[in-house]
């Protein structure tokens, strides 16, 4: 029974740094654009005319079923391999954000070869990548550590 509570509690932080990482991924990239806006054109007010209820929870759901193609099976090698290392989460996070951007039709308006676009993506993977890091990812393999 123990072991059993022990998984669902690793399994719960796993979720809640998922879902925080995923909420990162797409709140950097809005903050990012309101920076670059404000600070070329002096338009602060970006932030305000984002569709925070319509488009936002559409967001978080697309990108979560998405990103979890290309994150889940990191997750589970990570759980598997005891990978804790900071740098493995934030390549992961740059290299699903560039995934999906470039793969999922629709997301950031379409894809252009353009360096700029792929270092603005890989801001916002690194960035999740490295909050999954701070809330779950230290602890990968911890249950499998436990055994004697």
């Amino acid at each position: 029974m123990n072991r059993l509570v022990a998984g669902l509690k690793r399994f719960a932080i796993i979720a809640v740094g998922y879902v925080a990482a995923v909420l990162t991924s797409i709140l950097v990239p809005v903050l990012l654009i309101t920076l670059l806006e404000g600070i070329e054109y002096g338009n602060w007010s970006l932030v305000f005319t984002f569709d925070w209820l319509g488009s936002f929870p559409l967001a978080v759901l697309t990108v979560a079923v998405c990103a979890l193609l290309v994150v889940g099976p990191a997750i589970v090698l990570a759980e598997w391999r005891s990978l804790q290392g900071w740098f493995y989460f934030a390549a992961t996070g740059a290299i699903t954000s560039i995934a999906f951007g470039v793969l999922v039709p629709g997301s950031a308006g379409g894809f252009v070869f353009n360096p700029g676009f792929l270092g603005f993506l890989a801001t916002a993977g690194t960035a999740a990548g490295w909050v999954y890091w701070l809330l779950a990812g230290r602890g990968s393999g911890q249950l499998k550590q436990r055994d004697p």
